[in-house]
Formats: structure tokens, sequence, C-alpha cells
């Protein structure tokens, strides 16, 4: 059951900044190769000069801003405390988990007897079955029953 201190959370976050910067950066060139193309496929214009809205409208565009390089800053509300940790994903749910697995069990094992048990042929093989296994016989007898079984 692990713990996360301050400094693992710190380094996860950093790694994580490290991705989303990354497919931030694929995500751009993408759409920067899907313009070109856009542009290349559109027919070139004859005229060399451009209507007056065009070039109204390119002055007042401004450059994308690119992300902050150097780092990020934390969230204000980490504690201070460094030797504080956190409880980890599976010490948050194993108790629901076992809670589910106990129920799952249970409710195969009612299953099955209630299958044995249905037909009446089959329940007489398997009190016998029992019989047997508790009188310490033979498994090869006990396999024969079961393939009878089956």
């Amino acid at each position: 059951m692990q713990e996360y201190t301050y400094d693992e959370l710190r380094r996860m976050q950093e790694k994580a900044l490290e991705r989303v910067r990354s497919m931030q950066q694929r995500a751009q060139q993408y759409v920067e190769e899907d313009n070109r193309a856009a542009a290349q496929r559109r027919p070139q214009n004859t005229d060399e000069r451009k209507p007056l809205a065009q070039n109204a409208a390119a002055p007042n565009r401004q450059p994308q801003k690119k992300p902050p390089s150097g780092r990020i800053k934390m969230p204000l509300n980490l504690p201070e405390n460094r030797d504080l940790t956190y409880p980890s994903f599976k010490e948050y749910f194993e108790p629901e988990t076992q809670k589910a697995k106990v129920q799952t069990e249970q409710s195969t094992k009612a299953n099955l007897l209630d299958d044995v048990l249905r037909e009446p042929d089959e329940a007489m093989l398997f009190s016998l079955l029992l019989l047997l296994k508790s009188e310490g016989t033979d498994e090869s007898l006990l396999m024969a029953l079961l393939y009878i079984m089956s």
C-alpha cells in the first residue's frame, strides 16, 4: 500500500506537464501542415494586389502566444509539510474491491449449487460424491462420478 510523498507528487506533475507539452507541440505541427496543404490546394490569386479587407485584417492579428517556458508553479492549496503522504489509489479502493469480490464468490457458489440440485439425478450423484469424498475414496472413482454428472 504505497503512499506518495510531496516530491513524488511533484515529479509526477512535471512528467505529466512534459507529456502535455509534447502533445500540444504535435497538435500544432499537425495544424500547421494541414494549413499549408490547404493553402497549396487553393487557387492562386493572379492579381498581386490584395483586397483592402484582407490587408486591414492582417495587422490586427496577434501572433500565437507560446506557453511560458520554465517551471510551472505548484498549486497554492498543497500542504507545506513535505513529510505528509497521500493514500494510493489501491489503498483507497481496496475495501470496495474486496467486498465486490466476496459478493461475486457467494453468488457463483449459490448459482452452482442451484444448478446441481435442480435435477434429481445430479443431486443424488452429488450427494454420493460428497459421501464418498468424506470416506476417503479413490480419486479416480470421484472423477468418474463427476464425468457422469457432466
